[in-house]
């Protein structure tokens, strides 16, 4: 039964995977603007290689890898898409650009930069976590230790905080109360009060 329900916690979490139909809808309508506009989507298909070999490795369901890559790696293209669009969109201006080594250094830089990103953030975000818990730790430690300072060591035990709880405690143990007796009174005097400041 908690197996159960543990999976089906998990797949709630996870996003639900596209649908085949899905992605034959989106290629048809994506399809004539490729043809469309051929001189960008050679400049586009080509500055975007290393998404799709990001996305191709990347065995996870919520595809982190493609997505830090493909948007490093779209920041480094899109110079060379506006380079294009300002000379015209032409087959020639295309063919000028996908040989330029600068073109290719931005892009592909780019999308390196996301390979760098992905492989450091997990170790860099579980240092932070692990700092902020081992101090969080020495001040629940320092805050215990000016309790223990103020109340006596009874606060770390659990012990003799509360007389009537503890008598209430004993009578239950030792079994009903006969009739006729009166309650338990606590007086001022049991009741704990803090040790004063030396």
């Amino acid at each position: 039964m908690a197996k159960a329900a543990k999976s089906n916690k998990v797949a709630k979490g996870r996003r639900p995977a596209m649908k085949p139909w899905a992605k034959i809808l989106i290629f048809i309508v994506l399809f004539p603007f490729a043809a469309l506009l051929l001189p960008t989507t050679l400049v586009f298909a080509t500055m975007m290689a290393p998404t799709w070999v990001a996305y191709i490795t990347d065995r996870s369901s919520e595809k982190h890898l493609a997505i830090t890559v493909g948007l490093l790696n779209f920041s480094g293209t899109l110079p060379a898409i506006i380079e294009l669009w300002s000379r015209g969109q032409s087959h020639n201006a295309a063919m000028m650009l996908i040989s330029d080594v600068f073109v290719w250094a931005i892009a592909y830089g780019a999308a390196m930069a996301g390979w760098v990103l992905f492989g450091f953030m997990p170790s860099l975000i579980g240092s932070y976590f692990k700092m902020t818990t081992e101090s969080r730790i020495r001040n629940l430690a320092q805050h215990q230790k000016n309790l223990i300072d103020e109340w006596g060591h009874a606060v770390a035990e659990g012990a003799g905080l509360n007389p009537l709880r503890d008598e209430l405690d004993a009578d239950e143990d030792a079994g009903p109360e006969p009739e006729g007796d009166d309650p338990v009174e606590v007086s001022e005097a049991q009741v704990v009060q803090p040790a004063e400041a030396g």
